[in-house]
């Protein structure tokens, strides 16, 4: 028995050995609540299609300069060429912003129901940005009856025309003048007359200017309160992630505030951003309007509705030019966002 005995563990050793295994496993149970919450917390990810606009650009200049919180919104920026393919990349859902005009958010509503998106920002109002430039034989909009016009392949661009015969009391080009050429080659289709006028806007319409002596037929300040351009989100996103949208839309402000207390560094890297030569940072900025806190609410309260007015005109001109069905669903609106940047949260 004395033998056996030697055999046996010396008293507490046993209790201790399973303190350290218990000590090891509290520690491993530690790290991987850690790594887990970790995951949890990580901000979501926001892609926002957008294409080359000065109201739009402080989004893409908020992330250069780091002004967005990194613990709420993780952002990826895509540039696209023009408003169209920044529609589409929206409709096939490798984004879930946008930064467009709200004719083509309506646009989306007609051409992909099921992701009709909610406007939470009206990010600025088009004052003569937008234009009908035209070679120098032309002098007038009835120049223009039966003549070629190039544009892009947006909404806005077959809208402002609509709009812009109609003003003179024309009917809507027809679809054999419209030629869907690339903004590339406008120059040289104006220059050789191949076209007869463009649908433009900056900083397209500013490179157009400095290479051909144009005649200015139509612009967006003829239509107040009519171009707006506005951020559009999923409305899962929204119900999701609103603080992620905020935080966009923070950023966004910053940039802005930024400019107001450095101007001129500012505005040249707003120039910077568009492609264009030094001092066109300022002319940009002069066709377009800041709609403040008071106007946002409402524009986008939904109780007081005055922003649908707006977009029932729109469905009706898209309709009318064989864009969109004519019972395409309208976006709805929210002030919510706008409500909570005003107060500073």
């Amino acid at each position: 028995m004395g033998a056996v005995a030697g055999f046996a563990d010396p008293p507490g050793r046993r209790r201790t050995g399973w303190r350290h295994r218990n000590g090891a496993l509290t520690g491993l149970v530690v790290l991987l609540l850690a790594l887990l919450i970790g995951c949890w917390r990580q901000p979501p990810r926001l892609v926002l299609a957008m294409n080359p606009w000065p109201g739009y650009a402080y989004f893409a200049l908020a992330q250069g300069r780091q002004l967005y919180d990194p613990r709420r919104l993780s952002l990826d920026v895509r540039n696209f060429v023009d408003n169209d393919r920044a529609v589409q990349a929206y409709i096939a859902g490798t984004a879930q912003v946008i930064a467009t005009t709200a004719i083509d958010v309506v646009t989306i509503c007609g051409l992909a129901p099921e992701r009709c998106p909610v406007i939470v920002f009206v990010v600025d109002e088009s004052r003569g940005g937008d234009q009908v430039l035209a070679r120098q034989d032309v002098r007038d909009l009835k120049g223009l009856v039966g003549r070629p016009i190039a544009l892009d392949r947006s909404s806005l661009s077959r809208y402002l025309l609509a709009r812009a015969f109609a003003s003179q009391g024309l009917p809507p080009p027809v679809p054999s003048q419209l030629r869907f050429l690339p903004a590339a080659v406008w120059e040289s289709a104006l220059r050789q007359g191949t076209v007869a006028a463009v649908v433009s806007y900056p900083p397209r319409s500013e490179t157009l200017r400095s290479a051909l002596a144009l005649n200015t037929l139509f612009t967006s300040r003829q239509l107040p309160n009519e171009i707006l351009d506005v951020l559009a989100v999923e409305p899962e996103l929204l119900r999701l992630h609103p603080d992620a949208v905020l935080a966009l839309l923070q950023g966004w402000r910053a940039a802005r505030e930024e400019e107001r207390e450095r101007q001129v560094g500012a505005r040249q890297g707003m120039a910077d951003y568009l492609g264009l030569g030094p001092g066109a940072g300022t002319a940009v900025l002069e066709g377009i309007r800041f709609p403040g806190p008071q106007e946002q609410y409402e524009l986008l309260d939904p109780r007081q509705n005055n922003l649908t007015p707006l977009l029932e005109q729109i469905r009706q001109v898209l309709d009318a030019n064989g864009v969109i069905p004519a019972n395409t669903p309208l976006p709805t609106t929210v002030d919510t966002i706008a409500r909570s940047l005003a107060k500073g949260l």
